[in-house]
């Protein structure tokens, strides 16, 4: 019998049924198939079902009839077994559609031959039986996929592009490489071909990735593989599957096979650089800083309050207070957003209104429920500690009688001097205000050092060094009017700070012409350039400044002319600014004493590239900064060996952004000290790196933490007998320790911890010996409404023959070095006054 070979497409979307009436053998069932021969069952391994997280690059395949058998050998472990009466789906498929007798038999088979579908040969013997040709779902007029080879038998042709996919028909079945028939009647053959696709896997060495990594690629399809080194790592070398490098990616357009891609990573170089002996250095970093998370928040129950006699501006509190969060803002500054310490990280609070100067208010954090809530300003440049009131009207008596009297600022005077002070702690914070105040005493100390006060320290420079005193923290700055006569445009007089002190305790004040503060007076200064002079020169007084220092005659002309003019409005200069927060912040962890983690958050979102971390103190150190030299960096890391004696100053700078963000570092940050809670008291014994060996009996008492004390012989009794009771004794490691009081003049106690009993002896005023320790105390909280209580020196002062004595002087300006009056409990403040007051009337 001849059998004629008939070509046809078919355009349906579904296969047409075989005329099986026509013969006298049944169409095996799949099932019969298989059982028939093993090798029905064709696996193509570069077919399997990949998993569902590999990307397969295909052209639209034709769905499978419902009762098709789908075989393919060496799937994903991930892919699913499908019941047997399932439908095998696959995805883009287009709506011509070879058709699938019930049948069909699944095979998976690599062709091999020529990639091109020649034209079959019109002169093959012909029969009524009909074959289907379809590649991924497309019908094929001409093909020679499968051919006629002899009776019976049917060849599929070797080829480098296409894979059988599935095959039935005609009461056939798989023999290797040809498909034979039982039917010799008339009949369909559908026969599926796959464009054939390569799998693409990944050998990676070091910390990257390549994605997609694990693929499959159709003959001369392209893909490009994004190359990923994780954080402060990069790329040394790829290669593989005919690649090329093309920037962040791998292009493969050519795969002809199976293959891989290796990609070798590798660590960034840590730069280290090391700092010995300095108070002053700054580092160029490159720098991609995180995002600063921004928390909303609404205010409701807002209520003015009565203004602060004294405050600074970061005299903002939170409190939990039955159920709720409420802000306090004792500051003259208006509030809108805030820099806080969220549960110990960084955040930004937005506030959904404004809060006004002196005035409070709850928060609801919507569905955010912190636990913790603390001001993280880093504004730290000019904040001292402002006093403005009560006002008392005391120099209406002396008026007529040809003296001088200064005052505390009325209401009207008071609000017009806080613009004054705002705006100068503004730009004190800002990139401007640092680099003039660099260029002006580079330039004027250069010329003539004699109008630097011959400054002689090569290790901190001058401008940096009036960056910390100008306007220190704790600094008591009491600002006055000057009342009845004419003296000067304004007057102030003071002490320098102490800068080893986070928070120091020295004093000043400065005053100004009353008719220059009010409008009804011709005088009246409406917030010019020459009222911002003489308010920066009188202050620059109280800080301890003369006129050869170049802060008064000097620097205050070039404030206000510079930038007051260039970086103010004619409206900001006279408005109160909202509390600045730089756009840049520096959050910071410590770790194991000799760490600090400094990392960079931007709350504007920018791409900041080249940031200067400058760090400075008041005492002499050594440390290492240790940072990744790659645009991706966020982080520095300082390493000492031992902590500055001295508050620390992290400045993060960059001429694109106006503010500086400042974050000062206490020492006792940077030092761990043993703790016990006892009866509502904390007591911390100091770590032997916090003490000065070189403190006598006095200066001891001014080595504890801010808002501690030296502990008295009575607090000491009960620090040993918790101790004793907790059995902790023999965990100390000094047993002798110096207290803050004594039995009588020029002597205090030293209390011996034995484990049995506290003994207690006399010690001399002398200088700290090394197996020596001391023992600070929390003081006794203020309570929420609570002022401080105020030194009521207005009266006496206002004597002008007082102003400029030296005793007064002593006594004002904390050179009495035995009393630390401007932080002591009431008992001393109360003494204190008793002795001002014969110091006055002697």
């Amino acid at each position: 019998m001849r059998y004629a070979v008939v070509l046809i497409m078919l355009l349906a979307m579904f296969g047409c049924k075989e005329d099986n009436e026509k013969s006298d053998i049944e169409s095996l069932s799949d099932v019969e198939s298989f059982t028939r021969s093993n090798e029905q069952d064709v696996v193509d391994n570069n077919d399997a079902l990949p998993s569902n997280n590999l990307p397969i690059i295909n052209d639209n395949v034709s769905p499978q009839p419902e009762d098709s058998t789908v075989v393919e050998e060496d799937t994903e472990d991930n892919v699913s077994p499908q019941p047997e009466d399932s439908t095998v789906v696959e995805e883009g498929i287009e709506d011509n559609v070879a058709p699938k007798p019930e049948d069909a038999i699944v095979i998976d088979e690599n062709i091999e031959g020529d990639e091109a579908l020649p034209i079959p040969d019109e002169n093959e013997e012909k029969q009524d039986i009909k074959l289907i040709i379809s590649v991924d779902g497309v019908n094929l007029s001409h093909s020679d996929l499968l051919v006629f080879d002899k009776e019976n038998r049917f060849r599929i042709k070797d080829n480098t592009q296409y894979i059988l996919h599935k095959i039935s028909g005609c009461n056939g079945y798989l023999d290797n490489d040809y498909y034979i028939i039982n039917d010799v009647s008339s009949c369909n053959i559908n026969a599926e071909f796959k464009k054939k696709k390569y799998h693409v896997t990944s050998n990676i060495k070091g910390s990257g990735e390549l994605l997609p990594s694990d693929f499959y690629i159709e003959k001369d399809k392209q893909i490009n593989v994004r190359i990923s080194p994780d954080k402060f790592n990069k790329l040394i070398s790829i290669k593989g599957c005919n690649g090329e490098l093309k920037g962040e990616f791998y292009t493969i357009d050519s795969v002809n096979n199976d293959c891989e891609i290796e990609a070798l990573f590798e660590k960034e170089p840590l730069t280290s650089i090391r700092y010995e002996n300095v108070k002053y250095t700054e580092t160029n970093l490159l720098v991609s800083p995180k995002k600063t998370p921004i928390v909303d928040a609404v205010i409701t129950n807002i209520e003015s309050n009565q203004p602060s006699n004294q405050f600074n501006f970061t005299d903002i509190y939170f409190n939990y207070i039955d159920g709720y969060w409420h802000i306090d803002n004792k500051t003259s500054l208006p509030l809108k957003m805030l820099s806080v310490k969220f549960d110990g990280n960084v955040v930004i609070i937005k506030l959904s209104q404004q809060l006004l100067p002196y005035s409070s208010g709850i928060l609801d954090f919507y569905s955010i429920s912190p636990t913790d809530i603390k001001l993280e300003s880093q504004t730290k440049m000019f904040n001292p500690q402002m006093i403005m009131g009560p006002y008392q009207d005391l120099c209406s008596e002396k008026e007529g009688d040809g003296t001088v009297c200064y005052s505390l600022p009325d209401e009207v005077e008071r609000k017009i001097i806080e613009v004054y002070l705002a705006n100068m702690h503004l730009l004190a914070n800002t990139f401007n205000y640092t680099k003039e105040k660099d260029d002006f005493f580079e330039r004027r100390c250069s010329l003539n050092n004699e109008k630097c006060d011959n400054y002689s320290d090569d290790l901190l420079p001058i401008s940096q060094r009036n960056l910390m005193r100008f306007g220190a923290e704790g600094h008591r700055l009491t600002l006055k009017v000057m009342r009845n006569k004419y003296k000067a445009e304004g007057v102030g007089g003071g002490s320098a700070p102490n800068l080893s002190l986070f928070e120091t305790t020295t004093g000043g004040w400065a005053s100004i012409y009353y008719k220059y503060t009010k409008p009804e007076y011709s005088k009246y200064r409406h917030f010019t350039n020459s009222a911002y002079t003489t308010w920066y020169h009188e202050i620059a007084h109280g800080f301890g400044y003369g006129h050869s220092s170049g802060m008064t005659y000097g620097f205050a002309d070039y404030f206000s002319a510079s930038l007051v003019s260039n970086d103010l409005t004619d409206i900001e200069r006279t408005q109160l600014p909202i509390n600045p927060i730089p756009e840049l912040l520096l959050e910071t962890k410590f770790i194991d004493d000799n760490k600090i983690n400094i990392e960079f958050l931007s709350n504007t979102g920018a791409e900041l590239k080249n940031i200067k971390l400058d760090v400075l103190t008041s005492c002499p150190w050594n440390y290492s900064l240790e940072y990744y030299d790659t645009h991706e960096n966020d982080s520095a890391v300082i390493h000492y060996d031992d902590a500055p004696k001295c508050p620390l100053f992290l400045r993060a700078i960059s001429s694109d952004l106006k503010f500086i963000a400042t974050k000062k570092i206490s020492k006792f940050e940077l030092t761990t000290s043993k703790q016990y809670k006892i009866n509502n008291k904390t007591f911390t014994i100091l770590s032997d790196r916090l003490l000065d060996r070189e403190a006598n009996g006095w200066g001891v008492r001014s080595l504890c933490p801010l808002n501690n004390h030296l502990a008295t012989k009575d607090e000491y009794s009960e620090l040993w007998q918790y101790l004793y009771d907790a059995d902790k004794l023999a965990s100390l490691s000094k047993k002798l320790y110096l207290a803050s009081d004594g039995p009588k003049s020029y002597v205090i106690w030293q209390l011996n911890f034995t484990m049995n009993e506290m003994v207690a002896k006399h010690y001399g005023m002398t200088k700290l010996l090394n197996y020596q320790g001391l023992a600070c105390v929390t003081d006794e909280p203020l309570k929420a409404n609570d002022e401080y209580q105020e030194l009521n020196l207005d009266k006496e002062f206002n004597d002008p023959k007082y102003w400029h004595t030296t005793k007064l002087n002593d006594v004002l300006f904390g050179k009495v070095k035995n009393e630390n009056f401007w932080h002591v409990s009431k008992i001393e403040k109360a003494l204190f006054n008793q002795y001002y007051f014969l110091k006055l009337n002697h």
